[in-house]
């Protein structure tokens, strides 16, 4: 049986069956995953157009079949767009309903809110900020500027100050001066003021004069601001100056005065003292060495006065 068949047939079968295979395995991929609109369009058109067909039949026909793809095209693109547009929008509402919480309890109205956040309570103070920095300077400058306001208003305000001579041979003198003026500058006022009573004071500068406050010598440089201020004490461990307020009336008007307790003393510089022993004791010196020249000279009357130092 089988010999009766010839070799060409059997070739021509297998050809045959490879055409058949080839032109279903379309059909399989269309019945596998589904056929899309331009598919089945284009199927349509071929349908339409099989055998003999006019040129303007064919034109038609080809734009009709283009015009159904665009428009195909167009709602699809429609519609991913409004998709996209759906999800942002809720994925919009989701983030809005995680980070706002909502409440139509009035008790709980002051609950904490729960989100991603700084946290309050943590200490940022050793991380670098511009604004906290120049809020501080701006505070700082602030500060320094009505300190230094207060100062001088402390440093203008009138205080009286009580004094007298070394000697007490007169009654003490008082003097209104600032608390700003330096020892140096109340000794010249201290000075023109009892020169009448001591008129040997006009051969003396304010450098030649020392102040003896609650046995302590003051400074020339310093003021009376300074010692107030810094609360300086002796060795004893009481304080330089202590002032008592009282109220005084005067042309009408009241006003506090403000008085030292203790009386401050004038008395010679030391140093002025010796320069001034050591320029009497030379004159003393030279005025005998003549005095015993004169006794040896001859027939000369001498008349030898009393020096008084």
């Amino acid at each position: 049986m089988y010999k009766d068949i010839d070799i060409n047939e059997i070739e021509k079968l297998k050809k045959d069956q490879e055409m058949m295979s080839l032109k279903r395995a379309p059909t399989n991929m269309k019945e596998r995953f589904g056929q899309s609109n331009k598919d089945f369009l284009e199927d349509e058109f071929k349908q339409k157009t099989v055998g003999l067909v006019t040129r303007e039949e064919f034109k038609r026909k080809r734009e009709n079949i283009d015009n159904l793809v665009m428009q195909d095209m167009k709602q699809k693109q429609e519609e991913e767009t409004k998709r996209k547009l759906e999800l942002k929008q809720k994925r919009k509402e989701e983030y809005q309903k995680k980070t706002t919480l909502l409440s139509f309890d009035l008790d709980e109205a002051g609950s904490p809110q729960k989100g991603y956040g700084k946290n309050g309570q943590v200490d940022t103070t050793y991380l670098p900020d511009m604004n906290r920095e120049r809020k501080i300077e701006e505070m700082t400058k602030q500060l320094a500027e009505q300190y230094q306001k207060e100062v001088e208003s402390q440093k203008d305000s009138l205080i009286d100050i009580q004094f007298q001579y070394w000697d007490a041979s007169t009654c003490s003198k008082s003097l209104r001066i600032k608390k700003k003026m330096t020892i140096l500058e109340f000794l010249e006022m201290a000075r023109r003021e009892i020169i009448r009573d001591f008129g040997f004071l006009t051969e003396f500068s304010p450098e030649d004069l020392i102040i003896v406050a609650n046995g302590m010598i003051l400074p020339h440089k310093l003021s009376f601001y300074d010692l107030i201020a810094h609360k300086v004490k002796n060795r004893s461990g009481t304080l330089i100056f202590s002032f008592d307020r009282r109220k005084v009336q005067a042309k009408g008007q009241e006003y506090e005065v403000i008085t030292n307790q203790k009386l401050i003393t004038l008395k010679y510089n030391l140093k002025y003292l010796l320069k001034r022993i050591q320029m009497m004791l030379k004159l003393r010196f030279d005025l005998t060495k003549k005095l015993k020249k004169l006794k040896k000279m001859p027939n000369q009357s001498l008349v030898i006065k009393h020096w008084k130092c």
